[in-house]
């Protein structure tokens, strides 16, 4: 059985859906040159009050990848 898990937060009238923030930051991860069948783990950090999205992002042979400048959903 497959489960489907939504999440959204809504925070200064803006909603996020955790797909967009999941998309945003594979999007971000393949324009810096990853492959998506290279990663073992993604872990991705929202801070509602700045609107910032973070990731880190750790490879099959053990690299570790994040982002040092916040992310944004657009408005």
């Amino acid at each position: 059985m497959k489960t489907k898990i939504e999440v959204q937060f809504q925070e200064r009238n803006i909603d996020v859906d955790v797909k967009d923030t999941e998309k945003l930051v594979k999007e971000d991860l393949k324009a810096s040159g990853v492959k998506m069948n290279t990663i073992a783990n993604l872990d991705i950090y929202y801070q509602p009050a700045q609107g910032d999205i973070y990731y880190v992002a750790t490879t099959k042979d053990g690299k570790e990848i994040s982002n040092e400048e916040a992310l944004k959903i657009e408005e």
